[in-house]
């Protein structure tokens, strides 16, 4: 059997073969008996093997019914298996006579069946009228007409599945189900039977577990055909290179010409797309439904759940409307998906066929193309999937310059800039850390210490094959028109050259910037997502500036590089988890935009004090009032995601004229109309409600004048835009109920000038032919009436009385009824063609007032985002102040010391908590504890900016300084703090050095990035900044440790920087000079039990009871005992050798 049998869509019918006679007597005789056909695998064939043609088979299709629909009736032949056996009503082409469908004895009518008949040597267009075909080509597949190509013409065809036909056009009220069908590229049954198991079939997951010489259930074939293709279990990409070629592009596919000449015009099409495409699923509509084939269809039974179709290939889909949960469910776990449309129906594929004169059975299917192409990092603007950011990366390095940009599409902005990198790539991962980007784009040739970063936080790593020069990028987005009369966003104007007015060349310096850009728009456009995100003009730089040996990443604000966000559990805890981060902890937000707004926050605490100042007063407010906060938090919680839904209105406004979306043939066009007036009508209501939260303070005395500013609308001087005319435009632009009801907007007059003067001009024609009417009534002197409808409308119907006075030479007779004549005149079927062309135009124009409402919302597009921004502020400062009613004990206020050049930088902080264990634990379990840095205050510090800090193991030390730094992030932020009282000196970044992990995939051993972690506080820190350092040198031997730790210490004294440093080398205590030494309290009670105080006190521990924590971790007594008294030997030695060093040095000084 030739290769175009296995992918027959259908057949013309000749005389049935022995076998097929064979299975008709018993698929009617199952019928008759039992009310289930018998399978064409019940005839056992000859197993094929792989690369071996099988045996020509006859195989059943079992239908499966939808949950709600009711069986229908009829066990048929194979000759009845086409659309067009089924439009002739099921007669028997022998006798002319209707076959009535079988009974069986309960009186139920039999499951409607399909079978999947393999294709002979014949056409199988011959069978079917050219109105029963469908197919395409793809998005950025499609081929035109009339160049000579084929590749991207094929055809499908498919049964109707379920109770739900497959439909060629948008059906209409009348249309009749089985007149409208359209044909998948497989033959298709039913979904499984609710009273039937042998359809839920399993998948095949291996060739060896696949490919078993019998199937364990009815309807699973051997082994999937796709796995029986050599092409596809060994791949070549689209330029013949194997995968172990290392140029290989996964992201192609080679299928040999031959094949593709073999296969049955449908599939042929689907190999096409997929070869060009065969890193993604594809999602390839037929009818109403959504299929997927060979290994997309296994991916769709195993990740979504989906029922495998019965046949030697792997087959199963799903409804129309299901598309989205579907898709998305896909992208989330990790999948590239494609939505492959019809953008043509069988009337508009016969013009082509006829215009172009091309007739083969690859020409005569209807269009596909691809139009949405979604990934983690690429979803549509506005996806509601997930409340956070899905930032796309895509890096660019020459030598130690970096160009970076960053993506979100589903708010469209982005991130763009170029910076010069240090030996361990401190500002990349840092810009990592900030934006965790869940896809990246790196070249292949870029550095493995890039890829090893980037797979550190999950991201998934892209091959970014674009090469694109600067120059032609910049040249594309200035020839795109995207920003039409507007500027360039400032974060793409700072990347171009002054020099050049054409903006077709980079800023020097910005060359990789650029590049990255260029990237990242090369995705977009694949994607069809480039003119929705360009169009929002959101490009925002990224700033890195290096000043005196100290870095800054965004001016004025604190500086948390990776390490820091890590250490102190920012975001995430040591187990990857947000539960018991700092975020989690003051996350009383109400709105997903605020919630991303808040993380903004966190990733650059302030340093500003005015500003600072300001969200502490804003937060007193509000925790004073509290009674108005809780029902501003329950009015936030009422407003959608209005920055996503602010880029999806933006993109449902664009006029896409060249995307391949404005051709989809969409069947549920209505219900998806629906959906966008419903959203649109929820975020009009959500900026409503915005404007009775400001109602809510109007009657508040409040001090803050941040707080005031953002619920004070601008007319009261205050920064909330007024937006009550805008909301009263679109209030009564249309009825919404109306439009709720019907899926489509229709205009009042006054909105719209296209559809008034649409209207007008309807309106106009009517009153001439009014006239026209009053004239004709003169003239035959008695009642005159226009009849008539379509090209016939507006004849002149006249009694016959009145006849008579007809001018010949005017009135042209058309038709008459029982006393009455009808004529019409050159001025009536004049007026009659305008008004059908003018009622043709308000149509046209009705059709697009979706879009062009939506475009009025976009053009007031800066006065939704000031309005939002204002929202993101507020939510932000209300969710500071439920967390200081939340904390689960007192906070307060913290005051800001100012730290001249001739005043030390500080910090006291009295009876301080870590703020996320004092709301897990509460105030009752949880020491408060006092600590200070850079000021004398008797029993906490003398002066010094260095603390020595000792004490047992599972004494308290790590979460002390956690406890610190957490604290000065969180007051900077705006928030006050877990403590009865805090002053400090402005922090300008934090080091921290806590725990030891090693980073295996980047091959740093775990001294190593203790060594990492120290310097970097070297490089870049100031007077100003606070250095957090967790038992330094713990990674390698004892000596070399201690002697690295004393280094260090030593030289930290020198510097004004804030340091707490612990250690378990006690020498140290006595060899540096000039720290303040502090422990963490303990008691001793018998044979050393240690029981911890966790309070932090002056004075020095010179043990560390390690042992204490072998006890506690159910080490034996046995091994605890030897090693106490290795330890006692080793302690000896110790002091043999000070005392001889002493004496040595006596001896000397002698």
């Amino acid at each position: 059997m030739s290769q175009n049998t296995l992918f027959a869509f259908f057949k013309k019918v000749d005389t049935p073969s022995k076998r097929k006679k064979e299975l008709h007597c018993l698929n009617n005789r199952a019928v008759e008996n039992e009310n289930t056909p018998v399978e064409a695998n019940s005839i056992p064939p000859k197993t094929p093997t792989v690369g071996t043609p099988q045996t020509r088979t006859s195989r059943a299709m079992a239908k499966s019914d939808s949950p709600n629909s009711t069986p229908k009736s009829s066990a048929k032949t194979s000759k009845s298996d086409t659309p067009f056996a089924r439009k002739q009503n099921s007669f028997n082409k022998e006798d002319g006579k209707k076959r009535k469908p079988l009974k069986p004895a309960n009186g139920e009518k039999p499951k409607k069946r399909a079978r999947l008949e393999e294709h002979d040597t014949d056409d199988w267009a011959e069978e079917l009228p050219s109105s029963e075909e469908e197919d395409v080509d793809s998005g950025d597949d499609y081929i035109p007409p009339g160049d000579g190509s084929e590749k991207g013409h094929d055809s499908s065809d498919s049964e109707p599945e379920g109770d739900v036909e497959m439909e060629p056009e948008p059906p209409t009220e009348n249309d009749d189900d089985d007149e409208d069908i359209a044909e998948s590229p497989v033959k298709k049954s039913r979904r499984a039977p609710r009273h039937s198991r042998s359809a839920i079939l399993k998948t095949p997951t291996t060739q060896e577990e696949s490919g078993s010489s019998q199937s364990t259930e009815v309807g699973i074939p051997p082994q999937w055909l796709h796995l029986t293709l050599n092409f596809v279990t060994e791949p070549r990409d689209s330029e013949r290179r194997p995968r172990s070629h290392p140029d290989y592009d996964y992201t192609t596919l080679y299928v040999p010409p031959d094949y593709l000449n073999k296969a049955t015009p449908g599939m042929r099409q689907w190999w096409v797309i997929k070869s060009r495409h065969f890193d993604t699923v594809l999602f390839f509509k037929v009818g109403k439904f959504y299929e997927l084939y060979h290994m997309d269809a296994v991916i769709g039974v195993e990740q979504l759940g989906l029922t495998f179709m019965k046949g030697e290939w792997a087959h199963s889909g799903f409804p129309e409307i299901a598309l989205q949960r579907n898709m998305e469910a896909l992208v989330q776990k990790g999948y590239r998906c494609a939505r492959v449309e019809q953008t043509e129906t069988p009337t508009m594929m016969e013009e082509r066929c006829k215009k172009s004169g091309k007739t083969s059975k690859y020409d005569k299917v209807v269009r596909r193309e691809v139009c949405q192409i979604s990934s983690k990092g690429l979803q549509l603007c506005g996806s509601m999937e997930a409340s956070g950011t899905s930032y796309l990366l895509a890096v660019r390095q020459k030598g130690k310059r970096f160009g970076v940009c960053l993506v979100d599409t589903s708010v469209a902005r982005l991130h763009v800039g170029e910076f010069e990198e240090d030996h361990q790539l401190s500002c990349l991962r840092t810009l990592v850390s900030q934006f965790t980007p869940v896809e990246a784009l790196l070249e292949r040739t870029c550095h493995n210490d890039v890829k090893l970063i980037v797979e550190a936080i999950g991201a998934k790593i892209i091959v970014d094959r674009n090469r694109m020069t600067p120059e032609q990028c910049l040249t594309m987005i200035r020839e795109g028109n995207y920003f039409k009369e507007k500027e360039y966003p400032i974060g793409l104007k700072t990347l171009l050259s002054e020099d050049d007015p054409l903006m077709s060349t980079p800023r020097k310096g910005c060359e990789l910037a650029v590049q990255s850009l260029a990237a990242i728009l090369d995705s977009l456009k694949e994607a069809l997502l480039l003119e929705d995100v360009l169009t929002m003009g959101d490009v925002e730089p990224i700033q890195f500036k290096y000043e005196s040996g100290s870095s800054q990443y965004l001016p004025k604000v604190m500086i948390l590089d990776s390490v820091a966000l890590t250490n102190l559990e920012i975001f995430q805890n040591s187990c990857g988890s947000s539960e018991g981060s700092l975020l989690s902890t003051i996350n009383f937000c109400s709105t997903p935009f605020g919630l991303r707004e808040l993380k903004k926050w966190l990733l650059a605490p302030s340093c500003i004090a005015d500003v600072i100042e300001s969200r502490w007063d804003a937060v007193g407010d509000l925790m004073s009032n509290n009674s108005v906060a809780k029902k501003v938090q329950e009015r936030l919680r009422k407003i959608p995601d209005m920055d996503k839904m602010l880029a999806r209105i933006h993109s449902l406004s664009l006029k896409k004229g060249n995307h391949p979306d404005s051709r989809a043939i969409i069947y549920n066009s209505e219900l998806f109309a629906k959906k966008k007036i419903e959203e649109f009508i929820e975020v009009l209501q959500g900026f409503q409600d915005s404007l009775l939260i400001c109602d809510v303070f109007k009657e508040v005395n409040l001090k803050s004048s941040l707080l005031k500013s953002v619920v004070t609308k601008q007319e009261n001087g205050g920064q909330f835009p007024d937006l009550q005319d805008a909301l009263d435009f679109f209030e009564r632009a249309f009825d919404q109920k109306k439009a709720l009801k019907e899926g489509k907007i229709t205009p009042v007059a006054g909105v719209d000038a296209e559809f008034d003067d649409a209207t007008e001009q309807v309106n106009k024609i009517k009153d001439e032919l009014d006239e026209h009417l009053k004239l004709q009534i003169k003239h035959f002197g008695t009642k005159v009436t226009y009849t008539g409808t379509g090209r016939t409308a507006y004849q002149l119907e006249v009694p016959e009385t009145a006849a008579s006075k007809a001018d010949p030479s005017k009135h042209i007779f058309k038709g008459q009824r029982k006393g009455f004549r009808r004529y019409s005149t050159a001025e009536s079927e004049r007026f009659c063609a305008k008004l059908l062309e003018a009622q043709d135009a308000r149509e046209a124009a009705g059709k697009d007032m979706m879009r062009r409402i939506f475009v009025a919302f976009d053009e007031r597009r800066p006065l939704w985002k000031k309005a939002i921004e204002c929202l993101c502020v507020l939510d932000c400062l209300l969710s500071l102040a439920l967390y200081g009613l939340n904390a689960g004990g007192s906070v307060c206020r913290p005051k800001i010391v100012s730290a001249a050049n001739d005043t030390k930088p500080m910090m006291r902080i009295k009876n301080g908590s870590h703020p996320c264990l004092l709301k897990v634990l509460g105030a009752n379990k949880l020491i408060a504890n006092d600590f200070a840095l850079g000021i004398q205050e008797k029993g906490r510090c003398n002066g010094s900016s260095v603390a020595l800090l000792t004490g047992p193991n599972m004494g308290g030390k790590s979460t002390l300084m956690r406890q610190v730094g957490l604290l000065a992030v969180l007051a900077q932020l705006g928030a006050w703090v877990p403590a009865d009282e805090m002053e400090f000196s402005l922090v300008d970044r934090v080091f921290t050095r806590l725990g030891a992990s090693d980073h295996i995939t980047l091959g740093e051993s775990t001294f190593l990035v203790e060594l990492l972690e120290t310097s970097a506080a070297f490089k870049h820190g100031s007077r100003h900044s606070l250095l957090l350092l967790d038992e330094l040198g713990r990674g390698t031997a004892t000596h070399d440790g201690a002697s690295i730790a004393y280094a260090v210490l030593n030289r930290l004294v020198g510097h004004e920087m804030r340091t707490l440093f612990s250690t378990h080398y006690h020498e140290l205590a006595s060899d540096v000079r000039d720290v303040f030494l502090g422990h963490m309290a303990y008691v001793v009670e018998r044979e050393d039990e240690v029981v911890f105080l966790y309070k932090f006190v002056e004075g020095n521990c010179e043990k560390s009871f390690g042992f204490n924590a072998a006890r506690l971790a159910g080490v034996s007594p046995k091994l605890i005992e030897q090693s106490l008294e290795k330890a006692q030997e080793f302690e000896n030695q110790s002091k043999l050798l000070q005392k001889f060093a002493r004496y040595m040095t006596l001896d000397s000084e002698r």
